[in-house]
């Protein structure tokens, strides 16, 4: 429903990933590099993007009105969206923050718009028929996922049901496509099997593409430690991330821009020149802040955790929009004690191969040291590509991120028993999947057509 509900433009970013999907129709992998005049920069401002055509651009950004703080679809809105045609000419859209991804991801969108362009769809309905593939891509994803699971279904069908997942499922933001992926991978972990692992490296490595800082957790691929094959296995995991290394030095070298921010003075942390101004981030100043005092790589992600670490937990479920359309309390609370039942519960549920309790726990302590070195690491990423000079804490966090580590929870769990049957802690996930389906589409129409 997010699919038919959610205005354009009103999805994260969503005007930048229609682009992206776009280019991809027009074979284009490495987008184009601009250099522009940005009013208050000192010197020209190096900016990538892609053309894309004027109509589609019209429809991406969307048409709305500002009605109590928030952007509101009126009819005269929508009515707007549904006249415009395609045109001749194509413009530039500059999209820094996707420029990054390689666009596997992209595909079903791709896909569904390139479809509705050919039978002649106006812009705003191929668009959303882009949605609807995408939609339909991470359902057929997300129940394999399921289908191919040995265990821990609760909770990788918690993470397919929760609100954000399926709101970002339903547009062309690659992150929901992502999520299913990570759970298909976790699943095709949980098989023990060759044919297993092989979906689950794909998988993986497809969200790798997308995600470079999220490599680490590759290594869960070597595991288990006291098995024979580690070596192999581990072989194995470094020839996989070969291609993410080679594409994240080629994000670096020819694609990665500053992203540009209204001029502002660092923050405390600064230690430069007084009166000094900055128009864009700089990875290079705010490395050497880091480097100037080491214990930084450890004190500020904690300090931002402190910050955020609530609205963090509250994104984690569901702030949809611009994280502007939130849930009350209650909607938060169940979700959360039914992510927990699910995760407690794989204490005592059948697991085909239930090894002893002493090789289990020191698997399981790698799986979960893995979760947290690259739960770290992607913190540290946006203090390097988002985060203003000299901030004493990391900007541009968003809950949404940890669901591509969460599906490997199960895998850092040990059983201790297996009287539980799944079906117990599915239940209440189930339950409130059901009402997903009714109070979300609810909350998005009264959010933005209600007025």
């Amino acid at each position: 429903m997010s699919a038919l509900l959610t205005p354009m433009g009103q999805s994260p970013d969503e005007t930048s990933h229609i682009a992206r999907a776009d280019s991809l129709l027009h074979g284009n992998i490495l987008l184009i590099h601009k250099t522009v005049e940005e009013p208050g920069a000192e010197a020209p401002i190096k900016v990538v993007g892609t053309k894309i055509n004027a109509g589609l651009s019209a429809v991406a950004w969307g048409n709305y009105t500002q009605i109590y703080g928030h952007a509101v679809s009126a009819a005269n809105n929508l009515s707007a969206l549904h006249q415009v045609q395609w045109q001749h000419q194509r413009v530039f859209i500059n999209i820094p923050n996707t420029a990054a991804y390689f666009p596997l991801a992209y595909i079903p969108g791709a896909v569904g718009l390139g479809i509705g362009k050919a039978i002649g769809l106006s812009p705003f309905n191929a668009v959303t028929l882009g949605r609807l593939a995408t939609a339909l891509a991470y359902v057929l994803i997300g129940a394999a996922a399921l289908a191919l699971a040995n265990f821990g279904r609760p909770v990788l069908l918690a993470i397919l049901l929760f609100p954000i997942s399926l709101f970002l499922g339903g547009t062309f933001d690659q992150d929901g496509i992502l999520i299913a992926l990570s759970c298909l991978a976790c699943a095709g972990l949980t098989r023990e099997t060759e044919f297993g692992r092989a979906v689950a490296f794909a998988s993986f490595v497809v969200v790798l593409l997308a995600k470079p800082p999220y490599l680490p957790m590759l290594a869960i691929f070597a595991l288990p430690l006291a098995r024979p094959g580690f070596w192999r296995r581990a072989g194995t995991v470094i020839v996989a991330s070969l291609p993410v290394i080679v594409w994240a030095v080629i994000v670096i070298l020819f694609v990665s821009v500053p992203v540009i921010k209204p001029s502002y003075h660092p923050g405390i942390l600064f230690t430069g020149p007084a009166g000094t101004m900055f128009s864009q981030t700089d990875a290079t100043a705010n490395l050497h802040i880091m480097l100037a005092d080491k214990a930084r790589f450890i004190t500020l992600p904690l300090h931002t955790l402190h910050i955020f670490g609530f609205g963090l937990l509250q994104e984690v479920i569901g702030k949809l929009g611009y994280k502007n359309l939130c849930f009350p309390d209650w909607f938060y609370e169940c979700w959360w004690s039914a992510g927990v039942l699910a995760l407690v519960s794989l204490l005592f549920t059948r697991r085909s191969i239930m090894s002893p309790i002493p090789m289990a726990l020191l698997n399981n302590i790698a799986v979960l040291g893995l979760f947290v070195i690259t739960a770290w690491l992607v913190i540290l990423s946006f203090y390097f590509s988002w985060t203003q000079v000299g901030q004493d804490f990391i900007e541009g966090l968003q809950g949404r991120y940890v669901l591509l580590l969460l599906p490997f929870l199960p895998l850092a769990i040990p059983a201790l028993g297996a009287w539980l049957p799944e079906a117990v802690p599915m239940f209440p996930i189930f339950l409130l999947g059901l009402l997903d389906i009714g109070y979300v589409p609810l909350k998005l129409a009264q959010f933005y057509y209600v007025h």
